[in-house]
């Protein structure tokens, strides 16, 4: 797979005095505004583009965003979210529109079948929740794979099918995070329109480009070491 990473930006660490922790706090907020900046642009251009068909680009530029950020670039959010955005809006669409429509119709089966009293329906109802949390953790690896590497569009959701049964410890995190991050939402909800998305995406593309990374080494290695 072809990288479309920019250059890593090095990190040296040093002992925190009292302008260590001043500055640890101010990256801290600025972290917090740059993920409710992420939060309200992909609710902004979900709504432009009329709700389903605007969400799976504005998922793409989100990520893409998040992962040039974490790289160490500087982002002119607003002129480079709508430039992704607009990029991206049939290629999104079409990689991206089928499975969030297949998850959220095995959510609403699941709530129906949830509610059911009887041993069928509870069994059932166990059966949709698990595919809808193989799903979720399928789709939380393909869209950071889409942003990270430079493939055929058909090649994504199968590469990313490959990653998630090959790394089922790295695919239950992502999915442990989705579900955290929906639980908090869940009890408190006015964190919807300001973090709850932005905060997703940032972990996600994070720890994504984590375990790519990691993997890509592997397979490194075991490349040098067959020769």
């Amino acid at each position: 797979m072809v990288d479309r990473r920019a250059t890593a930006v090095g990190l040296t660490s040093g002992r925190r005095g009292p302008g260590g922790w001043a500055l640890a706090t101010y990256h801290a907020c600025d972290l917090v505004c740059w993920i409710a900046t992420l939060n309200l642009l992909w609710i902004g251009f979900t709504l432009l583009g009329g709700g389903l068909l605007g969400a799976a680009p504005a998922t793409v530029a989100a990520h893409t965003l998040a992962r040039r950020r974490i790289r160490g670039e500087a982002v002119p959010a607003v002129r480079e979210f709508w430039r992704v955005w607009r990029a991206e809006f049939v290629r999104a669409n079409v990689l991206l529109l089928p499975p969030g429509v297949v998850g959220g119709l095995l959510w609403l089966n699941w709530l129906r079948f949830g509610a059911s009293a009887d041993a069928a329906g509870a069994a059932v109802a166990g059966v949709v929740l698990l595919a809808a949390a193989i799903t979720a953790a399928w789709y939380a690896v393909l869209v950071p794979l889409y942003v990270h590497y430079d493939l055929p569009l058909r090649a994504y959701a199968v590469t990313a099918s490959r990653f998630v049964l090959a790394n089922p410890g790295p695919a239950a995190l992502l999915l442990v995070v989705a579900v955290g991050i929906a639980a908090v939402t869940a009890a408190v909800p006015g964190l919807l329109p300001f973090l709850s998305v932005g905060v997703w995406v940032h972990l996600d593309t994070a720890l994504c480009l984590s375990f790519f990374h990691r993997n890509d080494e592997l397979v490194t290695d075991e490349r040098r070491g067959s020769r």
